[in-house]
């Protein structure tokens, strides 16, 4: 773990603001984040090994449209921007490995979620993407699913800070929504980044980093 501080520090913006308070930095950091979320989903969903076909194709499929971009409606930018050839820039191969590594941690952290948790919240959130257009913003029935999740006191995270089960509960509805409906993956993992960039980062940054939920 203090492995794992030590390589990401310098790329973490300290807590409190950015550096230069400025809307571009703003916007860099936001992006920035973006893509160490991007690169974490990606890995939690291939360390489930789903033995679903079509999964496993989609998942391969959104991979590739990550981190080459795609011009798609369910593309997966949520700044309305493309991206760029691999998740973080030339230099920062190190980065992506770390993200990789969190990943893989978070996948085997959420392993026991689904003792205590209605399995109904995962058909309504189905049902409310397959109501809603593919551009509409999904991460407000995200946020209502997951508050009503965490009052539900699961063994698994009732000992965890708010914001670390926010984030398990989170994935393990990903997962669990995707292997009821692959086809849909790319919407529900768009709107899973925009609600933990938009729930989490200030938190995430605050502690330091993602290596620090581990």
């Amino acid at each position: 773990r203090e492995r794992l501080r030590r390589r990401v520090r310098a790329r973490v913006p300290r807590a409190g603001g950015h550096s230069t308070g400025t809307g571009d930095m703003s916007l860099e950091e936001d992006s920035h984040f973006e893509k160490q979320t991007q690169c974490i989903l990606l890995t939690f969903l291939k360390e489930k090994t789903f033995v679903n076909r079509i999964l496993a194709e989609e998942i391969s499929t959104l991979e590739k449209k990550v981190t080459e971009g795609s011009d798609d409606e369910d593309g997966i930018q949520t700044d309305g921007h493309c991206a760029s050839l691999s998740f973080f820039r030339s230099g920062q191969e190190h980065e992506e490995v770390l993200c990789r590594e969190i990943g893989v941690r978070l996948a085997q952290m959420g392993d026991g979620l689904d003792q205590g948790i209605n399995q109904d919240v995962v058909e309504g959130f189905i049902q409310a993407h397959e109501i809603n257009q593919p551009q509409e913003d999904g991460t407000l029935t995200l946020s209502t699913i997951i508050h009503g999740l965490t009052d539900q006191r699961t063994p698994v995270i009732q000992d965890l800070p708010q914001e670390k089960s926010v984030l398990l509960l989170t994935l393990w509805l990903l997962e669990k929504t995707v292997l009821e409906r692959p086809r849909l993956l790319p919407r529900i993992f768009r709107t899973t980044v925009q609600y933990i960039t938009t729930k989490l980062q200030n938190y995430i940054h605050q502690i330091g980093g993602w290596e620090n939920l581990l």
